[in-house]
């Protein structure tokens, strides 16, 4: 647990991703700075991990490998993340919808064409950044066939038909629903709804957030 802090001045990094990494460069945790900068993320088990912070406006940070060896243990760990000049608006290389699609396919097992709702694609998502939306909004407002969004005490529910919440997947790892309306839409790129059914790596049903990195 910890805070992420700017470098120069060491004001508060809101909504940064962070990511737990273990010692062969595979993530294990995620989560997400809330409004005061803090996080909590838990270690599957003891061993040695790295912390990963990355948020728009910053450069990717990375701490040295540090061992975690007691379950119960806490250990408090600020990070520090340092400005990055953000591209030019129409300069910056972007991942196109052709690729994200064959990206997502190979991710999936399933033909993006036989989805019954097609991606949200980036320019949607930054139009809902935009209007100061979280991901919620998003799936409320983009709609997905037989899709009900509500709020539990747990954070936001995301289900079809009724049938049970949905997991919500960032680049691969699953995250918890009690933080899914901090994570930064200016991080996503491609959101996929999986129907249950559609694919055999996520039977029953799913919905996918992929950033632009993840998809290249």
């Amino acid at each position: 647990m910890g805070s992420v802090l700017d470098d120069e001045n060491e004001e508060l990094v809101v909504t940064a991703l962070v990511r737990l990494i273990n010692a062969a460069g595979e993530e294990q945790a995620i989560a997400a700075a809330d409004s005061t900068g803090a996080f909590r993320i838990e270690a599957p088990a003891p061993g040695v991990y790295r912390l990963e912070a990355a948020r728009l406006g910053y450069e990717i940070m990375q701490t040295p490998m540090l061992e975690a060896l007691d379950p119960a243990g806490v250990y408090p760990l600020d990070l520090l993340l340092r400005k990055s000049p953000l591209p030019i608006r129409g300069l910056s290389i972007r991942v196109d919808n052709e690729v994200a699609d064959r990206q997502v396919r190979l991710m999936i097992g399933a033909s993006i064409a036989s989805l019954r709702k097609a991606p949200i694609r980036y320019d949607v998502i930054q139009s809902h950044l935009e209007r100061g939306h979280a991901l919620s909004d998003v799936l409320r407002w983009e709609n997905v066939p037989s899709m009900n969004v509500f709020r539990t005490i747990d954070g936001p529910c995301f289900t079809i038909r009724r049938s049970g919440c949905l997991n919500v997947y960032f680049n691969g790892m699953r995250y918890r629903q009690e933080i899914l309306d901090v994570l930064p839409l200016d991080m996503i790129h491609t959101i996929v709804v999986v129907f249950p059914g559609e694919s055999i790596a996520y039977i029953g049903g799913a919905i996918l957030l992929y950033s632009e990195a993840w998809l290249r």
